[in-house]
C-alpha cells in the first residue's frame, strides 16, 4: 500500500506506521486512549455518543495489553518521526502505564510540556479537579536541545500553556483545542513538512496542518470519525485558513480587512 500525502485513512494506528519509512515524517501530534475504563470524564455539551469516548475503540482493557498496544506505537513513532508529541492524562486506570512508558523510554523523552485547561471535578469524592494534562516529547535522544526548530526571533518557547476547549465535537469526546497542535507545529516544524496524526479523531491535528501549510496524514480505525474530520477540512474557509497568522493571541497581528484578503471569505 502507497501512503500518499494529505490523506486520511480508515486503518489501524500500528499497521500504517510499519508501512512508513525511517525518518519520513517531520512532526507527530496525538492523543491515544486513555484507558478510562469507558467512564466518563466530565461534562460533554451537545453529546450525540452519550458517555462513549470512542466508536471502535474499547477504552477499558487490560493493563498489560494497553502498555504493549502504547510501547509499540511510540517505538515506531520514534523511528519514523522526528519529534513525537504525545498528549495524556494522568488517571487512576492508566498512571502505572505512563511511569513505566516514561522509564522504559527515558533516553528518548526530550521534554515534557503541560496543558493547563480548565479544572474537571470529580465524579469520585475525595479526589482533586484535574486541572492539566501532559504531552510527552519523544525523538531519537533525550537532549532537551531541538536543533530542528521555528522558534521566533526571541527563542521564548515554554513548555507550559493554557488552553481551553472552544468547541465541543458531539460525536467525539475526546478531543484537544485546536491551538495545542498548532502550538507544537507551528514551532517544531516548518512549512512544507509532514505532519501525522494516527488517533485523528476528530481531525484537529489535520486542520491546525493544513493552515499553517504542511502536509499531513492522518488515520483512525473508526471510518466515522474519518468521516468527521474529511467534513471539518471541506469546510474550512479562507478566513478560518489564516486565522494562525491573524488572531491575536497567536501573535498580536491586525485582523485581515475585505481588501487585505482580497475577497470575501467563502465556504471551500
Amino acid at each position: 500500500m502507497t501512503i500518499e500525502l494529505n490523506k486520511i485513512y480508515c486503518m489501524d494506528a500500528l499497521e500504517l506506521l510499519k508501512q512508513m519509512p525511517d525518518q519520513s515524517v517531520d512532526l507527530i501530534c496525538t492523543s491515544p486512549p486513555y484507558n478510562t475504563g469507558n467512564k466518563s470524564l466530565g461534562y460533554h455539551p451537545n453529546s450525540k455518543t452519550g458517555d462513549k469516548f470512542y466508536d471502535e475503540y474499547d477504552d477499558n482493557i487490560d493493563e498489560h495489553t494497553y502498555y504493549k498496544f502504547l510501547f509499540d506505537i511510540i517505538k515506531e513513532s520514534i523511528r519514523v518521526s522526528r519529534y513525537t508529541f504525545w498528549n495524556m492524562q494522568m488517571l487512576s486506570n492508566n498512571k502505572d502505564t505512563i511511569i513505566r512508558l516514561l522509564h522504559d523510554f527515558k533516553d528518548n523523552l526530550k521534554d515534557v510540556f503541560i496543558w493547563e485547561k480548565q479544572a474537571v471535578s470529580q465524579i469520585i469524592k475525595g479526589r482533586m479537579a484535574k486541572g492539566y494534562e501532559f504531552v510527552f516529547v519523544f525523538a531519537k535522544d533525550c537532549s532537551m536541545t531541538f536543533e530542528y526548530r521555528n522558534f521566533p526571533k526571541n527563542e521564548y518557547v515554554p513548555n507550559i500553556q493554557t488552553w481551553f476547549k472552544k468547541d465541543a465535537i458531539p460525536e467525539h469526546h475526546a478531543t484537544f483545542p485546536i491551538n495545542l497542535p498548532r502550538y507544537f507545529i507551528q514551532n517544531f516544524s516548518k512549512e512544507g513538512d509532514l505532519i501525522l496524526d494516527y488517533f485523528v479523531g476528530s481531525g484537529t491535528t489535520i486542520i491546525a496542518s493544513k493552515q499553517l501549510n504542511r502536509n499531513y496524514i492522518g488515520c483512525d480505525i473508526s471510518q466515522k470519525y474519518v468521516d468527521i474530520c474529511l467534513k471539518r477540512l471541506a469546510q474550512k474557509t479562507m478566513f478560518d485558513l489564516m486565522q494562525p497568522f491573524v488572531e491575536k493571541q497567536e501573535g498580536g497581528a491586525i485582523p485581515p480587512t475585505d481588501k487585505s484578503v482580497g475577497i470575501r471569505p467563502t465556504i471551500l
